[in-house]
């Protein structure tokens, strides 16, 4: 049974978020202006974070002059199975355990403190509070989907950046909702280690699975499940071995594009940074450094997502389509400024109608899966989905013959494909294409 206190927080939310959205519905042009606006300033005011002072591409590092071919990948759904959203307030739990068996006494000694903690009780209280807002969430979602695809709505007055900022305002107004409840509190609390070693990661190679000597085999109710996409870490680990640290200098002297191989970039609307790193980005590095046969690396791997704190309060860095699509433009901007003229191509990774502003923004936008309501607005803004092993007739020519710093005119075909080895393919083609 869900608790009072999780029933009082939801009807509380429910009333005053309801009465807000009734001032305008979802697509009143004047509230899609004001919104964009406010979207606007909020990325505007937030670039810099786009890299931070001490990375090699913040631009007082000049790393970006150096790094022209990048790859940009969503998260959920497009490198895993499945959402890995619902696995958070089990994480959370698992998080709360950890830190409830240890405490620091007075004289600096660590104690065992567990007495006074149910896990159980506490587990199940956290899926019970998440399930009510999951149903919520759903809710109105398909509320507002239903206006967009119903015609309640003057399509006239109504723009493709305003369908998908109308689709993300029932995750985001949810999301107040899953900050409230605190039903994620502890987990800001967990490193990349210790998420990993609650993780039964599926889908990479044996050799770059974290061995975790803190958790004991008899503790399995620890673990969580998560299933990369088959050919996804392999792909994704053989574009960062095009890298100036595995050439010789005389290599990079003679030939300066053999030293700017792929970059590699994390984009996405998860809540939780550490559980990307911990999923997909250190098994890549851990599979390139194998591939390499090297100890160490300085590769960097920059995630751009949302955030959960030690109290559970999600802040929404990349609140939805239009975010994502600002961060695109963004690193354009950059990778502009600091190559001069020379040419570089953004390649984007997605598969919901979240990632399709960014989809269209990139040089090549590649859609992984069927998602329908991707698919439903793409088609109701004339924008072509072709099959990404058909590429070569459907433009792909024309995107390795044009210089990528010229936005191509009216682009409006996107690629898709079910398999990372077409894209894998794909991405090894401009590379043929890059060094000839």
């Amino acid at each position: 049974m869900v608790s009072s206190t999780t029933a009082i927080i939801l009807i509380t939310y429910l009333f005053v978020l309801s009465s807000t959205s009734q001032t305008g519905g979802f697509l009143s042009p004047k509230r899609r202006i004001a919104t964009e606006q406010k979207k606007s300033t909020k990325m505007n005011e937030s670039q810099s974070s786009l890299f931070s002072p001490n990375s090699k591409y913040h631009h007082n590092q000049n790393g970006l002059a150096k790094r022209r071919r990048w790859l940009i990948v969503d998260f959920d759904g497009t490198c895993t199975e499945h959402d890995t959203t619902p696995l958070l307030p089990r994480l959370a739990a698992f998080a709360t355990r950890s830190r409830s068996s240890i405490s620091k006494a007075s004289d600096g000694t660590e104690t065992n403190n567990n007495d006074d903690y149910d896990h159980q009780e506490d587990l199940k209280k956290r899926l019970d509070q998440f399930q009510l807002l999951e149903d919520e969430f759903m809710k109105r979602y398909n509320e507002a989907r239903s206006k967009m695809f119903n015609g309640e709505n003057d399509e006239s007055s109504t723009s493709l950046y305003d369908v998908l900022d109308a689709l993300d305002e029932p995750s985001n107004a949810v999301t107040e909702m899953v900050s409230a409840s605190k039903c994620l509190s502890g987990l800001g609390h967990a490193d990349t280690n210790e998420v990993e070693g609650m993780l039964n990661l599926q889908g990479v190679t044996r050799e770059t699975t974290l061995e975790n000597t803190n958790i004991s085999e008899n503790h399995s109710d620890v673990k969580v499940t998560v299933k990369l996409r088959h050919g996804c870490e392999s792909t994704l680990s053989r574009i960062l071995l095009d890298d100036k640290a595995s050439l010789s200098k005389d290599d990079c002297e003679k030939d300066d594009h053999k030293c700017y191989g792929w970059r590699l970039a994390v984009l996405s609307i998860n809540w939780s940074p550490k559980l990307i790193d911990a999923c997909l980005v250190q098994p890549v590095l851990r599979r390139r450094r194998s591939l390499l046969r090297i100890e160490s690396c300085d590769t960097e791997v920059p995630i751009w997502s949302n955030e959960v704190d030690r109290e559970g309060v999600v802040t929404l860095r990349v609140p939805g389509a239009l975010a994502k699509r600002d961060r695109l433009i963004e690193l354009k901007k950059y990778i502009k400024q600091g190559c001069d003229q020379t040419q570089s191509i953004i390649v984007y990774v997605g598969d919901s109608s979240t990632d399709l502003a960014a989809l269209l923004v990139a040089d090549m936008g590649i859609v992984m899966g069927n998602s329908s309501s991707l698919i439903t607005i793409a088609e109701s803004w004339g924008i072509e989905i072709a099959p990404l092993k058909n590429r070569h007739e459907h433009e792909f020519q024309r995107l390795l013959s044009t210089d990528a710093n010229e936005e191509p005119p009216g682009k409006t075909i996107l690629y898709q494909t079910d398999t990372w080895q077409e894209i894998d393919e794909a991405l090894q083609e401009i590379d043929e294409h890059w060094i000839s």
